[in-house]
């Protein structure tokens, strides 16, 4: 995978002005009062500043970069790693299939800089659309840095709304070999779920979401780092 990476990246870096005047390069800021990945939280339960660029060619091909401040365990923690920032940098091909049926293969590289022990990793995804919904698997063959793979399949549905409004409905579930001893690692396969209310106003999107997972008993967490239970989450984005 980190092959993988190197090479689209290298043809990103090659491409001529020609082709960049056939493309479109944007930008985004988020405030975002949690930082929930998979319904778990990447930023102690406490707000997140994130941004990103992003390049989308009109031959399907797109790239980008996205940042974000993370906090996965306390000062002092056993497992505390000093990760304090996440860093993803991505790249793949999108086309249509239809005029409602399109699809979408992307690489991720995750990056955890000032981490003590090596934290990164890479992840791909396959995503299919057809009108309003979209289903997408993910797999990372070296979870965290941990050995072992890790797989994640969801399931989203879009809705207008009278008055500019849009719903977005999510279920994922996780799984793999990463979870195949919960003893270890702390956590056994689980779901996620959401609600998001969102609409533009004054030049920038809104969302309101409402997050919870199926995380039994014995690793649950209803604050604070890792939080993984029923959460409201408000998130203020401007693209540029």
């Amino acid at each position: 995978m980190k092959n993988l990476l190197a090479k689209t990246l290298l043809g990103l870096a090659l491409i001529t002005p020609t082709a960049l005047v056939q493309a479109d390069i944007s930008g985004n800021v988020n405030l975002t009062s949690d930082y929930r990945f998979r319904g778990i939280s990447q930023s102690g339960d406490d707000s997140a500043l994130q941004g990103g660029l992003d390049y989308s060619h009109e031959s399907g091909f797109f790239a980008g970069v996205w940042g974000s401040n993370v906090d996965f365990y306390a000062a002092g923690d056993a497992y505390d790693n000093d990760e304090s920032i996440e860093l993803d940098i991505y790249a793949g091909y999108s086309g249509e299939v239809s005029d409602r049926i399109s699809y979408d293969l992307s690489l991720y590289r995750y990056f955890y800089p000032g981490a003590i022990t090596s934290a990164d990793y890479s992840e791909l995804s396959l995503g299919v659309e057809v009108g309003p919904a979209r289903l997408a698997y993910w797999y990372a063959d070296d979870y965290f840095n941990s050995g072992e793979d890790y797989r994640y399949i969801e399931a989203n549905y879009s809705l207008a709304l009278p008055a500019e409004l849009a719903l977005d409905i999510h279920a994922g579930h996780s799984f793999g070999s990463y979870f195949d001893d919960p003893a270890a690692v702390g956590l056994d396969e689980y779901n996620d779920y959401s609600l998001t209310l969102s609409r533009s106003w004054a030049g920038l999107d809104i969302a309101l979401a409402y997050m919870d997972t199926d995380i039994d008993a014995a690793w649950r967490i209803n604050s604070g780092h890792l939080a993984n239970q029923d959460a409201w989450v408000l998130s203020i984005s401007k693209s540029l």
